[in-house]
């Protein structure tokens, strides 16, 4: 079916940087050419020469709790004013727009204030409030949309320095569903010891401002936030909204090169920017003016450069400029602020200048719009933006509606064309299924026990985390006690994947470069391509991949922090770019040659199902032909595994059989390691090649609930899953009653299971006394991003084999009136619906239909 693509455009915007605290004072700053590149104000004291485009200006939250603002960090906070002021710009007040309005947050570091004083040794500045709110990489987005009360889901992009620019393209991609008319877009990055020192043991800053494409090389970083309010735009016009310019198109790409230098020859680029084009409908000739990323170092300006002119015949006639000489790299949020300076300063002919720019270095002899305004109406732009990992993204704009032609797409069909998984129960997703049934229990868990040595430098650490009276205040509270050390002398237990050789798996493995969860990553999509038929022969940029991070590459993060103590001028280098959330993603690409669409979501757990939700719109809007979609996990560190088990989420407990997802007595769950994938492309191509088809995706729901400060809400965390639920069903075209099977992921605690039960509940009324209802975490313990990937594996399964498997040792229900399943049920399945949701109150719902 053809489809003629929705327009997308701008009716609000928010801005902080260096060089202004909103909009206005931000287009003021452009056209007064002011660099906020200087001493630095937090870091010179300890690297020599650091300079920064810092946010110093007073802030103020008027509107917020003062008690609630120290809980916050900086991501958080900064996120929240940007957004504000774009959701007040373009007129969205708090109501029924707000409760259909997605959210977007693209974002390098989050999570990480609340733990820079144990990093530092500073446990007199330890928060534990901080730490509990807002010290999960995860939890930006939840607090942003329960502020500003947005309630049409929520993902959070953490792929460095593309983050916003791919959050960008995925607010784009969202509206052309028809689920969201207005999603708010978010980038936010404050400056954070661990960046900083990492960008500066890598030699990349330069001594004074930096100067890109001109003088002496390197970069030169910056902290800020910016937010764009992406409206359908008829929906738009019929309401009146002011309309600031249109985003025409998007595309991603990967390099598949290096962890950390780009492709010398560009090809990732000159990629990325003709797919957008592609997809806009139009040609290099468009073109009026490119926005690059200019970070100043030598290898992106020379790349950079290069992939221009092999993209652009006319180049020498097209203005180039870089806005990083004005606010620094701004890292996770740059694009964003980039873009948001192209919608200021173009409507008024005004082409942004390159600031601080000298003597052109070799190879850079393009007009870089040197140090001056130049005057010039530009009617569509391009703005690029490059990242760690070959991450590479191209956003199309036109500061007016309709500047462009009207672009279509042929609606596809998506299907699941190929699956992996590598889990405690098996190393391969075949060994799992067989073991499970087979009715062999589920595996053992590894015991955990803290060596002496480390018992006692840990209760060292949790001492003096007690002598902060927060802490030991929560604890006494809490728990009843503070001589929580004495809990580090129990055994506890985790689902550990043991006895793995990736080397006898793997044909391509470097164990220099691997680390455990992209260990496990790799083995489950080499399955998933096998298991499709796929290999990669010199078209890589056919096949994208979509992976979803709960708490990401947690040993190589705390190699990477531990280096940083004493001197943090001595950071290791080799962990800084493996300790990135898109890390695990860049692994993959270059392991196997995968050159399509590629972005890293960390919106915690089940965030696989985001990046599965995502995928299939990249397929189903034929922007991507195939796409591997899931998520990994590795387990904590044994020491933060007892940690959290003081927890009452989490059950210090030897014995799996604890486990019981939906009992009246649940105890929490216990934690997995592994990864799950899968390999998703056209239905029709499927067909046309003799493809198996596990199933297809007939439809999904997406909604998040906004009570992350009201979590006993019960009632609107039970609608939100409900929504969710009502538009997959929607999209599929089907009623509730033609459902024959349910699985949730709920983990076992009494609230998540309430909310599944209660949407269920709500949703099929009296048929949910006769739907199965299933859930197999148990089987697994809870591998945080993908335990919906591997719950929908196991789905397809049933959906092959005719025979539903019952819930693992569950016996006293906490409902009677949802036919969970207790005992094997032979049972066709046309349809399943499968559930999941974050931390943080954001539900999905997969529709699944058995095309066999």
């Amino acid at each position: 079916m053809t489809v003629t693509r929705k327009r997308v455009v701008i009716t609000g915007m928010g801005h902080l940087s260096s060089i202004a605290t909103n909009v206005a004072e931000f287009k003021q700053a452009l056209l007064n050419k002011t660099c906020g590149i200087q001493p630095s104000k937090k870091y010179l004291g300890r690297f020599e020469d650091a300079n920064a485009s810092e946010v110093l200006q007073p802030l103020s939250w008027p509107e917020l709790p003062a008690e609630l603002v120290g809980s916050l960090d900086n991501a958080a906070l900064w996120a929240y004013k940007v957004g504000r002021e774009a959701l007040v710009q373009g007129q969205l007040p708090p109501g029924e727009l707000r409760d259909r309005t997605g959210l977007i947050i693209g974002v390098s570091s989050a999570g990480a204030e609340a733990y820079i004083p144990l990093i530092e040794h500073q446990m007199e500045r330890f928060s534990l409030k901080k730490a509990t709110v807002s010290g999960s990489f995860s939890s930006c987005s939840a607090i942003v949309s329960s502020l500003l009360e947005l309630k049409g889901g929520f993902e959070l992009v953490a792929t460095a320095c593309t983050a916003s620019t791919n959050a960008m393209g995925i607010g784009y991609d969202l509206i052309q569903n028809g689920k969201n008319a207005t999603v708010l877009v978010v980038g936010t990055e404050p400056i954070y010891l661990p960046t900083f020192a990492g960008f500066y043991a890598l030699h990349a800053m330069k001594r004074t401002p930096s100067s890109p494409f001109s003088g002496t090389p390197g970069m030169s970083i910056g902290e800020g936030a910016g937010a764009l309010l992406l409206e359908e735009y008829e929906h738009a016009v019929a309401r009146g909204a002011t309309i600031y310019g249109e985003m025409v198109s998007y595309a991603t790409s990967c390099d598949a090169y290096h962890e950390t230098a780009p492709d010398p020859r560009g090809d990732g680029a000159v990629q990325v920017m003709r797919h957008a084009m592609q997809n806009a409908a139009i040609g290099p000739q468009h073109i009026d003016y490119i926005n690059a990323h200019g970070t100043g170092t030598e290898a992106n300006d020379r790349c950079e450069t290069l992939a221009m002119k092999k993209v652009f015949p006319n180049i020498m006639d097209i203005p180039v400029s870089s806005t990083k000489a004005y606010v620094g790299h701004n890292i996770g949020s740059a694009g964003i602020i980039e873009m948001i300076a192209c919608f200021l300063t173009l409507p008024d002919n005004q082409i942004l200048p390159t600031l601080n720019f000298s003597t052109p270095r070799p190879n850079c002899d393009l007009n870089y719009v040197p140090n001056e305004f130049q005057n010039g109406e530009v009617k569509m732009f391009m703005k690029n933006n490059y990242a760690f990992g070959g991450n590479n993204c191209c956003l199309i704009a036109s500061v007016k509606p309709e500047q462009s032609p009207a672009s279509y797409y042929q609606s596809k069909r998506v299907a699941i064309t190929g699956m992996g998984a590598v889990t405690a129960v098996g190393h391969t997703l075949q060994d799992m299924l067989a073991k499970m049934w087979a009715k062999e229990p589920p595996s053992q868990l590894h015991p955990l026990m803290l060596d002496a040595s480390t018992r006692q430098e840990y209760r060292e650490l949790l001492e003096a985390m007690l002598q902060n009276r927060e802490v030991s205040d929560y604890m006494q509270s809490h728990f009843g006690k503070t001589d929580v050390a004495s809990e580090l002398n129990k055994p506890t237990g985790v689902h550990q994947v043991q006895g793995l050789d990736p080397r006898k798996m793997l044909r391509r493995f470097d164990p220099r470069k691997a680390n455990i969860i992209s260990t496990f990553a790799l083995l489950a999509i080499t399955q998933a391509m096998a298991d499709a038929g796929r290999k990669v022969k010199r078209d890589g940029q056919t096949l994208g991949m979509i992976l979803g991070m709960s708490k990401g590459p947690q040993a190589t993060v705390y190699r990477y922090l531990q280096s940083l103590h004493p001197d943090p001028t001595k950071a290791r280098t080799s962990e800084f770019p493996g300790s990135l959330m898109n890390a695990i993603s860049t692994f993959c690409s270059i392991s196997e040659g995968i050159k399509g669409y590629n972005t890293s979501l960390a919106t915690g757990i089940n965030a696989g199902l985001g990046a599965l939700t995502y995928g299939y719109e990249l397929v189903r809007q034929d922007l991507q032909p195939q796409m591997i979609v899931g998520g990994a996990d590795e387990n904590m560190s044994t020491f933060l595994v007892y940690l959290q088990a003081l927890n009452n989420d989490l059950q210090l407990t030897l014995d799996p059989a604890d486990f019981k997802v939906y009992s009246q007595h649940a105890k929490g769950y216990v934690p997995g390691e592994g990864a799950g994938m899968l390999l998703i492309e056209d239905l029709q191509h499927a067909q046309d090649r003799g493809a198996h088809i596990h199933a297809e995706i007939a439809g999904y729901g997406k909604s998040n609930d906004g009570c992350y400060f009201a979590q006993d809400d019960m009632p609107a965390r039970i609608e939100s899953m409900a929504v969710a639920i009502r538009q997959a069903l929607q999209e599929a075209g089907i009623e509730p009653e033609e459902v024959d099977l349910i699985c949730g992921t709920s983990d076992g605690t009494l609230a998540r299971d309430a909310v599944e039960i209660g949407a269920v509940r709500h949703t099929f009324g009296v048929a949910s006394r006769h739907i199965p209802f299933v859930n197999y975490n148990a089987w697994f313990g809870l591998v945080e991003s993908c335990i919906g990937i591997l719950n929908i594996a196991v789905v397809a399964e049933i959906m092959k084999r005719g025979e539903i498997l019952p819930i693992p040792y569950t016996e006293d229900f906490s409902a009677d009136d949802i036919a969970f399943v207790t005992q094997p049920l032979q049972k066709t399945v046309r349809h399943a619906l499968v559930l999941g949701a974050t931390e943080g109150g954001n539900h999905y719902a997969v529709l699944l239909r058995n095309v066999a």
